[in-house]
């Protein structure tokens, strides 16, 4: 089921930062086909002890969005945590099939990433999940509610407002987006990467409820994170803080969208201490 990927270290995940690394598992597309009836999925595996599920967003892949988290220098603790981080069907190394947008697209991947935690033999564990990837913990935490450990999500809601379509328009240019960030993206999915960005804004103009009506079924202890200068609105935050009966919410004043990457010690602090409570 699993082969090492020595030569390119971490299947190329995070490039030099975790090149280093051997105990790492890469998915060789027919095997995980064979087992998934949705096609080859790709994901990384670090041991050892409490289990943590990494979900990205937007276009994302678990290089570009959780290279720092992941890292053995700046990274979460090896010690204290395993560490899955896949990419859904569309995105990074689980292509093809292309990405298949449409309104039950976070159910499908909330289905597919709560299956292939099973085939590896998780039974409970936890979830991180930032923008789309939140959406995707947040269906994940009201559907298979034994499974989840704990939950901890940023810059997403449970449903999708008009500023937000806005935004996903504007950056239809994608000379908008963070320079740091672009390149990730362009370097993953070179000329297509224009193409994602306008299926995904088109994607969004369809959007609306995502489960607001639901996150209340949500048991398990749920951290929601937010930076202030996100153009996710601070409505969504407070939105989970009161619905789910076991949260609380963390504020990053001076923070953006990606506040997980900015204040990365902090994050990695702030979430360490929650998940080993």
């Amino acid at each position: 089921m699993y082969v090492k990927d020595e030569d390119q270290g971490m299947f190329g995940l995070i490039g030099e930062n975790l090149s280093h690394v051997q105990d790492m598992v890469y998915d060789v597309n027919n095997q995980l086909r064979s087992m998934m009836e949705s096609g080859g999925l790709a994901y990384l595996e670090l041991d050892p002890i409490s289990c943590c599920c990494y979900l990205e967003g937007l276009v994302g892949t678990s290089r570009s969005d959780f290279g720092i988290q992941l890292s053995q220098d700046k990274g979460f603790d090896y010690k204290l945590f395993t560490m899955i981080a896949w990419d859904p069907p569309g995105y990074g190394y689980s292509r093809p099939p292309e990405r298949a947008y449409g309104k039950d697209v976070y159910k499908n991947d909330a289905d597919l990433a709560a299956e292939l935690m099973a085939k590896l033999g998780y039974n409970l564990y936890s979830l991180l999940g930032w923008s789309d990837g939140g959406k995707v913990a947040l269906l994940m935490a009201i559907k298979y509610q034994s499974r989840i450990d704990k939950l901890v999500v940023w810059g997403t809601g449970a449903t999708v407002t008009d500023n937000e379509r806005k935004t996903l328009n504007i950056f239809r240019n994608v000379s908008l987006i963070k320079a740091d960030s672009r390149e990730l993206y362009e370097k993953e999915y070179g000329q297509g990467f224009q193409a994602m960005v306008d299926k995904l804004a088109d994607h969004y103009t369809y959007l609306d409820d995502i489960c607001k009506d639901e996150v209340h079924k949500i048991r398990c202890p749920t951290f929601v994170i937010h930076g202030d200068n996100d153009p996710v609105a601070l409505e969504h935050p407070l939105y989970l803080n009161e619905k789910i009966c076991d949260a609380r919410l963390h504020r990053f004043r001076r923070g953006g969208h990606d506040c997980h990457k900015e204040f990365s010690e902090e994050f990695k602090k702030i979430v360490t201490e929650f998940l080993l409570e």
